[in-house]
Order: C-alpha cells, then sequence, then structure tokens
C-alpha cells in the first residue's frame, strides 16, 4: 500500500500542475475525477499512469472494485482527506481521481461526419458537442484553434464519459482541414445567415459539421471554406439556439438520415 502524507510530495506537486492548460499540453495528461470517470478511464484504451484515493472512502473504493481494473502500469496511491481537497476541482469531491496520458490520434478516411468546433468559449458546451457526437456515432470532433481546452475540469465532466469514446484532436491550422475536405469530406456550416434549410439538405457520405462560437458564429475563414451553409428553422421568437443543442439536432438529423 502506497501512502503520501506530505503535501510537499513530489507526486502531488506534479497533479497539481496539471490543473493548468500548459502543463496538460507539456505533459500530454489530463486529470478525470470521481468514481465513474476513474472506472471509464481504467476500462478505456488510455494509460491511467496514477490513481490517488482518499483514505476516506477507502470502502467505497472498494465496493466499487476498482483494484480489479489497475493494470501494472498504474500507481495507486492513498491521501488523507485534507491533502485529497487540495489537489482535486470539484466542489463536492467523491475522493478518488486518475492522472490519464492522452492519445496520439489519427482521423479515419471512412464514411460517416466528424463535428468540427470552431471558437466554442463554454467548456460545458464543448463537453456536451463531444457526448452528442459520442452519442450520434461521429467519427470523431475536430476543436480549432481559440476552443476551450476540452481536457479542462468542466468540459471533461459534460462530456460524461465520451472523451473516452471517440478521437478528440486539436487542428493546428486550417491545412489540416482542407486536407480532410480534399479527401471527400463535406463542410457543412450552421449559420444564422445560412442560405438553406438545414433539413433539406442531403447528409450523405463524407460530412463535417461546423459549429461556432457562442456569440459570433464560426469564424469568417470556416464559414468562407464551406461547401453548405445552413440554418436550422426556428418558428418560434428566439433568436438563437445553444451552440451544443444546435450541433446535436445537426448530428442527430445526420443519423436520421442514414438510418
Amino acid at each position: 500500500m502506497n501512502i503520501i502524507q506530505s503535501k510537499d510530495n513530489s507526486i502531488i506537486f506534479e497533479i497539481k500542475k496539471l490543473k493548468e492548460k500548459k502543463y496538460r499540453i507539456l505533459r500530454k495528461q489530463f486529470i478525470v475525477e470521481g468514481f465513474r470517470f476513474v472506472s471509464e478511464a481504467l476500462q478505456s484504451e488510455f494509460q491511467v499512469s496514477i490513481v490517488i484515493v482518499s483514505e476516506s472512502q477507502r470502502s467505497r473504493y472498494e465496493k466499487f472494485q476498482i483494484d480489479e481494473m489497475i493494470k501494472s502500469d498504474t500507481k495507486v496511491y492513498y491521501v488523507n482527506e485534507k491533502l485529497f481537497n487540495t489537489i482535486c476541482s470539484t466542489e463536492s469531491p467523491q475522493g478518488i481521481l486518475a492522472v490519464v496520458t492522452n492519445k496520439q490520434i489519427k482521423l479515419e478516411d471512412v464514411t460517416g461526419f466528424y463535428v468540427l468546433v470552431d471558437g466554442v468559449q463554454d467548456p460545458g458546451n464543448l463537453g456536451t458537442i463531444i457526448r452528442s457526437a459520442d452519442a450520434s456515432g461521429a467519427l470523431g470532433v475536430i476543436l480549432l484553434k481559440g476552443t476551450v481546452d476540452a481536457f479542462n475540469e468542466k468540459a471533461l465532466r459534460a462530456t460524461m464519459g465520451s472523451i473516452f469514446h471517440l478521437p478528440v484532436v486539436e487542428f493546428k491550422d486550417l491545412h489540416e482541414l482542407k486536407n480532410l475536405m480534399t479527401s471527400g469530406f463535406k463542410l457543412i456550416v450552421s449559420s444564422l445567415e445560412g442560405e438553406n434549410n438545414f433539413y433539406e439538405e442531403s447528409l450523405q457520405g463524407k460530412i463535417i459539421i461546423a459549429v461556432g462560437n457562442e456569440g459570433s458564429g464560426v469564424s469568417k475563414e470556416i464559414h468562407e471554406l464551406a461547401d453548405k451553409r445552413v440554418k436550422i428553422p426556428m418558428p418560434g421568437k428566439a433568436e438563437s439556439l445553444n451552440v451544443a443543442i444546435a450541433g446535436s439536432i445537426m448530428m442527430f438529423e445526420y443519423v436520421r438520415q442514414n438510418a
């Protein structure tokens, strides 16, 4: 049994660093919290290097049978509740967290659809988009520069574990997107100024569904690059839809048309 008692322990110090995006990028790692989330991580193809358990939750740890999921390259450490609370981010921590190593992921050039996220700032919205992409069978989620980090604690929680089920990649520039389009993917952009009713568009074959910033929508570059610019009809009085809801509507219209 490994027990950490000091707040100055090097493992604790390094885990705290992962609360910052620059360290998550540098070390290609992120933190997940809670029994369900840690279980999802351990059962995924991602490497879990460290699991930290609060001693006050030892019985719950045993009840969830986490030990049976631990792999040979995962280290488990126990800490007291006060120390655990210094490294977690949730307001009501469950007493367990894990350090997960991100994977190098390549996008597949197969028939289906990707979701392109351009400048979404709210982590809850991004997490919900990833969750909907998972539920609707998307090939993956592509993040453009200026989009909130998918691996911060709020975005991760909003994915409800879907972060482990499909590729989530960040494109450094539009060159990568153009390469994907060259292979046959059509870019469909959701816009209030869209010329076409979304439900009248054919969503067969290779599709990229693009959603944009909560206030300004997709960038000018993505708008101009689009093969189709569409709008979701809104017969009510609301002027716009939440970006995660709009994205979900579009994803499941793809599902309906291809059922």
